[in-house]
């Protein structure tokens, strides 16, 4: 049979800590299933999350999500002009 973590197993077999487990297991990067109210993962899970999950088909390659026009600019170092509510000072 295959040896099953807890979330605080996984985090110290991983060496991080039992939030990064659970950010992980939320995103979907680390695959598990609930045993009522814990949640288990076995040791082919975990070593999948460590090589990058190819057995489950994975792609090896990063997708890009597309960035908006503004963002594009700013990494370019140009920058867009703040709208004039940011701007005005308070009078006093």
């Amino acid at each position: 049979m295959e040896k099953l973590y807890t979330i605080p197993e996984a985090a110290e077999e991983l060496r991080c800590s039992v939030v990064t487990i659970r950010r992980r297991i939320k995103s979907g990067e680390l695959k598990s299933f609930r045993n009522g109210k814990k949640y288990l993962i076995t040791q082919s899970q975990l070593d999948d999350f460590l090589t990058g999950g190819t057995k489950n088909n994975q792609s090896d390659t990063a997708e890009f999500m597309p960035v908006e026009k503004d963002t594009a600019q700013l990494m370019q170092g140009k920058s867009t002009p703040l709208p004039d509510s940011w701007t005005k000072t308070r009078k006093e």
